[in-house]
């Protein structure tokens, strides 16, 4: 959950701030000192900080510290008598347009958004993959081609569709794409990841975790692959309760799924068999089948790899191409 903190200087900002945590679960700091130190502290350990004070304080104080916009936190500023709310810092990734608009709506106040993307009613690069769930590392490549977007030019989805003004996925003169690796395009493009990874798991009974995950992200660094683009881990039946799995489901938050022995008969032609694998379980693999049908019968981006007792195979689920 996303925690919102509010810092006033003034008797009026303190009653704007009160008036807000009436309404929506902040904490709020009024006159911190030292102030600058203090300040500093919220920034880091906030995800949204709201200041009713002077922009230029906001400003002179938290220039030094400024980052990235995907990694700063949201910053909005509002005039002790609430009458307008200014999105000031990370307005798209960050989440600051959408809580300005928010508090504005609580406080009766205006919203003042300045992002070109907002104001002229299009979806900007980071905000398409932000609303699909997808990654973005590109950010210059994102920054070109949302530029293109605001000048009035048609976005190019490669390999997808979206029902989005000014994205067409016939032609354009700036590209976006999805996928897992690079391609090449002879005009700007990005490439947006999806989160639709699955690996197909098999290992040695009582697996230490750390071993299994240091496997694990050393293949996917080697091949490429984004850890935060793996939505689901899958085994054989034989491996529910299997302790590395179940940590690694855990630490990674995502899905883990294990299939039966008459799920995985029902496509073991398609792979590799192992006899000694088959004389232990019943079934004659377990990494690709598993991967196989936990990616709703999908693509496989890497075939089995072994190590050590563990086996891994990289799929994606390619239903989001043809949103």
């Amino acid at each position: 959950m996303l925690m919102l903190a509010v810092i006033s200087l003034t008797k009026g900002g303190l009653e704007q701030a009160e008036k807000l945590k009436a309404l929506k679960a902040c904490h709020v700091f009024h006159k911190p000192k030292p102030f600058k130190e203090e300040v500093l502290r919220i920034y880091r350990d906030y995800d949204q900080i709201l200041f009713i004070m002077a922009t230029g304080i906001v400003v002179r104080t938290l220039g030094p510290v400024l980052g990235h916009k995907s990694s700063d936190p949201a910053v909005l500023v509002m005039d002790e008598k609430g009458k307008h709310v200014i999105s000031l810092l990370s307005g798209h990734l960050g989440g600051a347009n959408a809580l300005t608009h928010e508090i504005a709506g609580l406080l009766n106040s205006v919203p003042v958004i300045t992002t070109s993307s907002d104001t002229n009613n299009l979806l900007s690069v980071d905000m398409l993959a932000e609303k699909n769930g997808w990654l973005l590392r590109d950010f210059e490549g994102a920054k070109k081609v949302t530029a293109l977007l605001v000048d009035g030019h048609k976005i190019h989805t490669h390999n997808f569709k979206v029902d989005e003004k000014a994205y067409d996925d016939q032609n354009g003169d700036g590209l976006v794409y999805l996928g897992h690796k690079d391609m090449t395009f002879d005009k700007p493009n990005v490439r947006l990841i999806p989160k639709n990874l699955v690996l197909g798991i098999g290992c040695r009974k009582n697996t230490p975790y750390h071993i299994l995950e240091a496997f694990i992200m050393v293949v996917l660094r080697e091949h490429g692959f984004e850890k935060e683009a793996v939505s689901k881990i899958t085994s054989a039946w034989v491996k529910k309760d299997e302790n590395c799995l179940n940590v690694l489901s855990e630490a990674w938050q995502i899905d883990f799924e294990t299939y039966d022995k008459d799920q995985l008969l029902s496509v073991e032609t398609l792979f590799e068999s192992s006899e000694f694998v088959k004389e232990t379980i019943g079934v004659g693999c377990v990494s690709e089948p598993s991967g196989y049908l936990g990616s709703d019968k999908g693509s496989c981006l890497l075939h089995k790899i072994k190590k050590q007792g563990m086996t891994l195979s990289i799929w994606e689920n390619t239903k989001c191409y043809t949103l």
